[in-house]
């Protein structure tokens, strides 16, 4: 009777090294998402979780990463496939007839789970995550040298049962453990962050409207339970971090918020009160986002992703792409526009940027997006 084929008890054959190297993509596929996971739900910053992961409305990771199934018994999902990598390698190393038998059950049962995410993916998220596809395509890979090179039977030794079982354990004990430090830390946080703003001194929305609007969630902007005034500089980075934080506001608030913008160059060019060119472009920048009102939201954010490239050369390139004539650039009532909001920033005695004015009370500087949430779910409150 002819030996059974074995994928790993024949030890680093080429069969055997392709299903190690496999494996060692699985772990690092499942170390970016649990990376991604706690940028995107614990973030540290205004910007934290924004990757190359997250393509497009299809093709992203934060719908998968938020939804009911981003956790698994207190543990990020992408934790067990760091989990079942780890065992792959193992596998591939130890190579013992009842552990590659125990791997050819592990693995067909980790395949059957990644095609239900797949599936629910698909179905209730209507998108697809980059990276967990990756881990998809790996998984099956993997229980496919399994399948292809294995004549052992598909049965289940108690022993390595236990190992995986460790494997589990031990992470899922330390990762709680490590998310209830954070969530407290975070409440705390929050509610630290509410309190401050509670005690900041009512000014009052600006006396005069601006023309230029982020995001209108009700017809006039009086009337939204949440109001913000952003004063904004198109070549402070700062302000660049927070143009990227206001789409987060609008998926959650939605018609509860509206956002204007209200133009603040630290430019001498049309500021005044600015000594020297500290953002020597920023005000034709203004300019430029100012001569078409029904385009602004569009030239607003192209150019905040293209700060690092703002000259006049390319400013006049984006009038073109945008069909803007460059003679707006020295029309005196797009530049009037500019003056308007930085008059109005004498409301609130501003000195820098960004500067948010939130139902009346100034917020200078940059506050973390889950800590500006809290604040903004508060006042709906």
């Amino acid at each position: 009777m002819s030996e059974k084929k074995s994928l790993t008890l024949n030890g680093l054959v080429i069969p055997n090294f392709v299903f190690i190297l496999i494996n060692i993509g699985i772990v690092f596929v499942g170390a970016y998402l649990t990376n991604h996971f706690f940028d995107t739900v614990y973030p540290s910053g205004i910007s934290s979780g924004s990757s190359f992961c997250d393509i497009n409305q299809f093709w992203g990771c934060d719908k998968a990463t938020k939804s009911a199934l981003g956790v698994i018994l207190g543990t990020p999902t992408s934790v067990f496939g760091i989990i079942i990598g780890i065992f792959g390698i193992l596998v591939g190393f130890i190579g013992k007839k009842e552990l590659e038998s125990t791997a050819k059950v592990i693995y067909g049962v980790n395949l059957i789970a990644c095609l239900s995410l797949f599936l629910f993916s698909l179905v209730s998220l209507g998108s697809l995550c980059p990276m967990c596809t990756v881990y998809y395509v790996l998984s099956a890979a993997a229980f496919f040298m399994l399948y292809k090179f294995s004549d052992l039977t598909f049965t289940v030794d108690m022993k390595w049962v236990g190992l995986m079982l460790a494997l589990v354990i031990v992470p899922m004990i330390g990762f709680n453990t490590y998310i209830s430090s954070i969530e407290e830390k975070k409440n705390n946080l929050s509610q630290s962050y509410i309190t401050q703003f509670s005690k900041l001194k009512e000014y009052g929305d600006p006396k005069e409207e601006s023309p230029f609007k982020v995001h209108m969630g009700t017809e006039n902007f009086a009337d939204a339970p949440l109001r913000l005034s952003v004063f904004s500089d198109f070549q402070c980075p700062y302000c660049k971090a927070v143009a990227e934080q206001l789409p987060k506001l609008i998926a959650e608030f939605g018609d509860k918020i509206n956002i204007q913008y209200m133009f603040y160059p630290l430019d001498a060019t049309c500021n005044k009160k600015m000594k020297g060119g500290m953002h020597p472009y920023a005000c034709n920048a203004a300019y430029l986002s100012a001569c078409d009102k029904s385009k602004f939201p569009e030239v607003h954010d192209y150019i905040f992703e293209n700060q690092n490239e703002i000259n006049m050369n390319n400013i006049k390139l984006w009038a073109k792409k945008f069909d803007i004539d460059t003679a707006c650039l020295e029309d005196k009532t797009v530049q009037g526009y500019i003056q308007k909001t930085l008059e109005a920033g004498e409301q609130y005695n501003l000195k820098s940027t960004p500067t948010m004015i939130i139902n009346g009370k100034k917020l200078e500087g940059m506050v973390p997006t889950v800590y500006l949430k809290a604040i903004l779910r508060s006042l709906i409150k």
